[in-house]
């Protein structure tokens, strides 16, 4: 049986060097914050008469804004497509409206260029243009002979006419055959994302503190410690990995994090537990000893769910829409990096940790007989 905790090092080297490198990512690359945390406008597109696909929409979008502006995120849903678009930092309220009636109304006339504007089924049809000459050939004469002595050329072009009140017909009210219709237009300013983006930060620190209490009340501190411990490694390696690819992160995925954080200490606790266990029946084991046998007692049951929780959120992903992939890429990563912390990180820590205990208070049991001896 392949002993995980004396290979400890190898494990441990590969999480340091992982949380260093999200480090200096995080430090130099920051992350590509979406509007909900940095402040701009969703925009949500209705299109229809014509499939697309997200990179041509993106590209469409860039073309728009111009130079040195990019659209922080742009998701397909069905016939929908979300284009959200941050601020820049320190706008006023002024610029912010300015801003939004600016990009709204670049990103409306590009679409409606490429797709056509919007065409309802409940829009009045034209006339024809023989309905048009019938209608003017009925009128009471004294009418024409006024309309021909004040206005010559009005009744040259009947056509013309009855194309002024065809553009003049009302075109909203109905359901959308083709072209591109704006469904809706969300503000988030950034005050707002930065409140959001404290509220997150809380959340996380709370439920870091209750499964700390929990761990310590249910078994013993310093598993609490090492179960915490492996919870932000386990985040801050999510962390660094959207910021090293730049992911947008918005809501979704600080609810995706919650969720990682619940599932990796549900590994956590199975092989804690059997740790308590081992150690009540062990007489001569070792702590090193005693988590290794924890481990390998529960890595059937640990690889098994691992895989059948990545099967069905890898669904999820595959066939989701883009709102949906949002939510499951956190969680996919957090799964398997929280798979990773809890099978070669939890188990060789807490033994690290009883050992050195133990090895402290041996020594310092040491030099109290060695003061006691010269005296």
């Amino acid at each position: 049986m392949f002993d995980i905790v004396q290979k400890k090092w190898v494990f441990f080297g590969i999480s340091i060097v992982l949380c260093l490198i999200s480090i200096v990512s995080l430090i130099f690359r920051g992350f590509n914050l979406d509007t909900d945390f940095s402040g701009g406008i969703a925009l949500t597109y209705e299109v229809k008469g014509e499939d697309f696909s997200t990179e041509d929409m993106s590209a469409l979008v860039s073309e728009a804004l111009g130079a040195g502006k990019a659209a922080s995120s742009v998701q397909k849903s069905g016939e929908d497509v979300i284009i959200k678009v941050g601020y820049d930092k320190d706008i006023s309220d002024e610029e912010r409206t300015e801003f939004s009636n600016t990009v709204r109304d670049s990103i409306t006339t590009a679409l409606e260029e490429k797709f056509g504007k919007a065409v309802y089924d409940g829009a009045p049809a034209e006339e024809p243009e023989e309905d048009v000459a019938a209608a003017a050939a009925s009128a009471a004469p004294e009418e024409e002979a006024a309309a021909a002595s004040a206005e010559p050329d009005a009744s040259a072009e009947p056509a013309a006419a009855a194309a002024a009140v065809a553009t003049e017909a009302p075109t909203t009210g109905g359901n959308l055959v083709s072209g591109v219709r704006l469904s809706s237009m969300d503000d988030i300013s950034p005050s707002s994302g930065r409140e959001l983006a404290r509220s997150a930060l809380w959340m996380s620190l709370l439920a870091c503190a209750a499964i700390l209490l929990y761990v310590t009340f249910r078994f013993e501190f310093t598993s609490g410690c090492v179960a915490v411990l492996a919870l932000a490694h386990d985040v801050l390696i999510l962390l660094g990995i959207y910021s090293i690819l730049q992911i947008s992160v918005n809501i979704n995925f600080i609810a995706a994090v919650l969720t990682v954080l619940g599932y990796s200490i549900n590994n956590t606790i199975v092989i804690m537990d059997r740790i308590r266990e081992n150690t009540r029946n062990s007489r001569k084991e070792t702590y090193g000893e005693i988590a290794n046998n924890s481990i390998w007692q529960t890595m059937t049951r640990s690889i098994n769910t691992t895989i059948t929780t990545l099967l069905t959120i890898g669904m999820v992903f595959i066939i989701g829409v883009a709102s949906i992939k949002a939510f499951a890429l956190p969680i996919i990563i957090g799964i398997v990096i929280g798979f990773f912390s809890s099978v070669f990180i939890t188990g060789p820590l807490w033994a690290t940790w009883r050992d050195s205990a133990v090895n402290a208070k041996r020594a310092a049991a040491g030099s109290g007989k060695s003061k006691s001896k010269k005296k």
